[in-house]
């Protein structure tokens, strides 16, 4: 309440309390017949700045107080959520690293027991005509057989070098990719299945079956061998022996992924050196 000064004598604020009530009595007028003057104007126009101002005050700090009560579920709940999106990314990322890890694991250890492995098996023959002159000239002595040899070529991959660098582990498409050396071929020429046609005498002078001597018997092997690698590289067979490897290896190792994780997938690459 803002204190009035009143000129008269007996106009003063009267405050009567009952049991039940209080009223309070003042005979000044407000608002617009008279205006009693005050002894003090400056003073009393501070003071009624002052408790306005006040007022003012309070109201707005009512106003925040409600305000922000009704805000405050939603701000905590706003918070929550926050932070547990926070936490689910720090579980999933810890999670990918431990499932990267696993994954590497796995297929290194895996590996390292595969080793070398058989991929493709490819049986090859080649014909060949043995010729002796006999030493005499001419053609006199001449005599000639055919003879059947038989081989195997052997492809296989060495697994036994796989490292970190040749894994790739995309989290995002879930695939774990394996790159790994082309394979290799091994030829095989078996000399105890050699078929050899009856000797063909053709010389005047030349009887008796054909014999070779043991440097001629390699000679002859080593022009077999080069004939059965043209053929191999004719029908191609690297091309099919990195087929194969592609699908043995993955073969092997997307069960093992699976194992650590089922949403992985499994590619096989080559690497390039």
């Amino acid at each position: 309440m803002v204190p009035r000064a009143y000129v008269e004598y007996g106009s003063e604020v009267h405050v009567d309390i009952f049991d039940d009530r209080m009223e309070i009595y003042s005979p000044g007028r407000i608002g617009g017949v008279r205006i009693m003057k005050s002894g003090n104007k400056h003073a009393d126009g501070v003071i009624a700045s002052i408790i306005g101002a006040v007022c003012i005050l309070l109201i707005c700090v009512h106003a925040w107080k409600v305000m922000t009560a009704s805000e405050e579920p939603e701000r905590q709940s706003l918070i929550a959520s926050t932070m547990d999106d926070i936490w689910e990314e720090k579980v999933q990322l810890e999670s990918n690293e431990n499932i990267t890890l696993y994954l590497k694991k796995a297929v290194l250890g895996q590996a390292e027991r595969q080793k070398k492995l058989q991929v493709f098996v490819q049986k090859i023959s080649d014909i060949i005509k043995v010729t002796d002159d006999g030493k005499l000239p001419f053609n006199l002595g001449r005599k000639y057989q055919y003879i059947k040899y038989s081989g195997t070529a052997t492809y296989t991959v060495d697994l036994s070098n796989l490292d970190d660098d040749h894994l790739e582990i995309d989290e995002d498409d879930k695939m774990l990719t394996i790159y790994i050396p082309h394979t290799v071929e091994k030829l095989d020429i078996d000399e105890n299945e050699i078929q050899a046609d009856e000797t063909e005498n053709v010389g005047i002078f030349s009887i008796g079956d054909l014999k070779l001597t043991e440097d001629e018997r390699k000679e002859v092997i080593a022009d077999v061998r080069e004939q059965m690698e043209k053929k191999l590289q004719e029908e191609k067979s690297d091309e099919n022996a990195d087929r194969m490897a592609k699908l043995s290896v993955w073969e092997i190792y997307q069960p093992v992924v699976s194992k650590v994780s089922p949403d992985y997938t499994v590619t096989i690459e080559f690497k390039n050196n």
